[in-house]
């Protein structure tokens, strides 16, 4: 009885075999007329699908199965056809080799315990192709993912690190004249100190003196050397903003802002200037954004838990989209007509140089930008 069944599958596999040529024909004609997208399959990869199927009656053909599914799935993907459309073909396949085979297998005088099983094996075999087939371009696309992934990582080092060569030039050549300016400005001050006109003057100079110095720290905290006042001490954080408040009260009163605090008064041991630097760019962003609003509104709140402080910045201006939100703190990307997109960069920079982390959340009724800090420096292992 085994005999007779291992005789009549040898004997079906080699009618298969000899039906290859028709099938694989029909096929790609079924591909040409039923498909939008044009797939050209070579004839050598078509016809051994059928080869595959035939030897599976007869032998162990997994191996080959797979190879042939990763060769034919690597060829159309090198085709850019979308995944659908490579499904499509597997789908006409089978249509294709069942219209021609059933009506031979009537007529091969099988038994129908036999028949059941030829059936049951190759359509076995045609899901194990399909199964192979999705699987390998899985891996393939993932390989692909990964491989652009790693390439926009690196381009964005490769651009972060020209950054930080450009701040380390503008360290050497803007730093010392500053200095020497700032120097002066003083000296002036001493010598005038009678005349109050020309104190309120050289207060506005140092003001502005002290606003570019800031920025210009900002700007090197891409600079992977250490800047010189870059000291982290104790700070209290209602005094930073008291002083962060004052820098942007021009334009809140200026631009009939409201602004709210509810802050929960703690020391933190911080990069002063540049948690400063943070703040005054955070709610400058928010001033811009309610500028569409009748009521302006913009806020700041803060919480201390676990050690760690805390920050949101939020405004009632307009949604950002999730796709604009994701980009927010890569260099160079700006919404604004007259942006640089290195603010939110330099952000991001100063907060993780605390250990700390930045992000945005907005939506319909707000958006805020939540940072948090550990209160106690993270010492470097």
């Amino acid at each position: 009885m085994v005999e007779t069944v291992t005789r009549n599958l040898q004997d079906v596999s080699s009618k298969i075999l000899d039906l290859a040529p028709s099938i694989t024909t029909l096929w790609l004609q079924e591909i040409v007329s039923s498909m939008e997208i044009a797939v050209t399959i070579p004839r050598d990869f078509a016809e051994k699908r059928t080869v595959l199927l035939a030897r599976y009656l007869v032998e162990d053909v997994n191996l080959d199965m797979q190879t042939w599914a990763l060769d034919l799935g690597e060829w159309l993907q090198s085709q850019e056809f979308p995944f659908s459309s490579i499904l499509r073909t597997y789908q006409l396949y089978r249509n294709v080799f069942w219209r021609i085979l059933q009506p031979k297998l009537q007529t091969w005088s099988l038994a129908p315990k036999d028949l059941h099983y030829i059936e049951s094996e190759l359509g076995k075999a045609m899901d194990e192709s399909v199964f192979w087939a999705v699987y390998h371009f899985e891996q393939t696309m993932n390989r692909e993912l990964v491989q652009k992934e790693e390439t926009i990582s690196y381009l964005h080092n490769d651009k972060l690190t020209m950054l930080g060569k450009i701040a380390a030039n503008m360290a050497h050549e803007l730093r010392n004249p500053l200095c020497a300016i700032e120097g002066f400005l003083k000296l002036i001050g001493e010598s005038t100190k009678e005349q109050e006109q020309l104190q309120s003057y050289i207060q506005v100079v140092m003001h502005e003196f002290e606003n570019l110095h800031r920025q210009l720290t900002g700007f090197l905290s891409f600079s992977k050397k250490p800047i010189l006042d870059e000291i982290f001490k104790e700070v209290q954080l209602e005094s930073l903003l008291e002083e962060v408040e004052l820098l942007i009260t021009p334009r809140l009163v200026g631009e009939n802002v409201h602004f709210e605090k509810d802050i929960q008064i703690c020391t933190l041991v911080c990069y002063e200037e540049g948690l400063k630097q943070v703040l005054v760019n955070l709610l400058n962003n928010a001033i811009d954004a309610v500028q569409v609003r009748t009521v302006k509104m913009i806020g700041v709140k803060s919480i201390v838990s676990d050690g760690t402080l805390f920050l949101s910045v939020e405004n009632n201006g307009e949604m950002i989209p999730p796709e604009i939100v994701e980009s927010l703190f890569h260099p160079f990307f700006t919404t604004k007509q007259n942006g640089t997109g290195i603010g939110l960069s330099i952000c991001k920079n100063i907060i993780e140089k605390h250990k700390g982390t930045i992000q945005c959340e907005s939506n319909e009724h707000r958006t805020r930008f939540l940072v948090s800090l550990p209160i106690e420096p993270v010492m470097e292992m």
